[in-house]
């Protein structure tokens, strides 16, 4: 894409973002990330939760969460992303707080979240 000149959007930062998660990829996609900040790529809910997902399925529960404080605007997927991320990591009590956080926000949990806390009831 750079050597076309074709300038990449948040779309594209999405699929990157999301391919590193999958390969467990984090310096390249702190590389995106940095990317994202210097070329002033709009940085919307949709790249915020790539982020949160990479970091959390490349271990870094850190970084995670400061994206996750960091974001103006958050949806269900940013909460659930946070709450199995929490507990995919080791962090059950983190992720049941998340959850209660969650329903104090008024944003409506779906199946996918039922799901991440329930496999820490279990």
């Amino acid at each position: 894409m750079q050597t076309s000149n074709v300038r990449p959007d948040e779309y594209t930062m999405v699929s990157i973002l999301t391919a590193c998660a999958h390969l467990g990829a984090l310096e390249l996609g702190e590389w995106i990330k940095t990317y994202i900040d210097k070329s002033k790529i709009k940085n919307d809910t949709f790249v915020g939760n790539a982020l949160i997902d990479m970091y959390f399925k490349c271990g870094n529960v850190e970084k995670a969460a400061r994206v996750f404080n960091a974001m103006l605007r958050r949806d269900k997927f940013t909460w659930t992303a946070m709450i199995v991320g929490l507990a995919i990591n080791g962090h059950g009590q983190e992720a049941l707080d998340m959850f209660s956080q969650m329903l104090k926000s008024a944003v409506a949990p779906d199946k996918i979240t039922y799901l991440g806390v329930s496999n820490l009831i279990v």
